[in-house]
C-alpha cells in the first residue's frame, strides 16, 4: 500500500508530477473519492505534467474528453451513468486498452467494465486543502506504480 498526504494544492501538484513520471502507455487509472475530493483537479495536474496545454474539464455530460501532449490522455467521468451498460455507448474498450493513458472518475459506476489490471487511486478529503491519496497495490500494475513512486 502507498499513501501520500497532501497539505495543499502545491503538494498535490507535486504528487501529480510524480505520478505522471511513473505512468506507462496503456495504464488506466480510476480516481475514487467523494464529490469535491479533487478528482478533476488532480486530473488537470497530471495533464499539465504530461504537457497537455488544452483546458482540461470534467467530461460529465460528454462522458469522455481526449487530450494530446507527451501522450494521449483520455479523461472519462461516469458520474451521470444511470445504468452500467450505458458505458457501451462510448466503445469503452478503446479507452480501457489505450495507446496513451486513461483516467476515469466514478469508475465504480461501471465496475464490471473495468479492465483486469488498472490503478485505483482513492482521494480522501481530510480538510479544506488537505488530501490523502491511497494506492492499495492489489494488482501487478498498481504494485509497479508503487515501486516507481518510492
Amino acid at each position: 500500500m502507498f499513501k501520500y498526504i497532501s497539505k495543499n494544492e502545491k503538494d498535490t501538484n507535486e504528487f501529480a508530477k510524480k505520478i505522471s513520471k511513473a505512468l506507462k502507455r496503456g495504464y488506466v487509472i480510476s480516481l475514487k473519492g467523494e464529490m469535491g475530493a479533487g478528482k478533476t483537479t488532480f486530473t488537470k495536474m497530471i495533464a499539465d505534467s504530461l504537457n497537455i496545454r488544452d483546458n482540461v474539464t470534467s467530461p460529465t455530460f460528454s462522458l469522455v474528453n481526449t487530450y494530446y501532449g507527451d501522450v494521449e490522455l483520455n479523461h472519462l467521468d461516469l458520474y451521470r451513468l444511470e445504468e452500467e451498460s450505458e458505458v457501451e455507448t462510448i466503445d469503452i474498450d478503446n479507452y480501457y486498452y489505450p495507446s496513451g493513458v486513461t483516467i476515469v472518475e466514478w469508475a465504480e459506476r461501471a465496475s464490471n467494465y473495468l479492465p483486469r489490471n488498472y490503478i485505483e487511486i482513492s482521494i480522501n478529503k481530510l480538510g479544506e486543502t488537505e488530501r490523502e491519496f491511497i494506492i492499495e497495490g492489489r494488482n501487478k500494475i498498481e504494485k509497479e506504480l508503487i515501486e516507481r513512486l518510492k
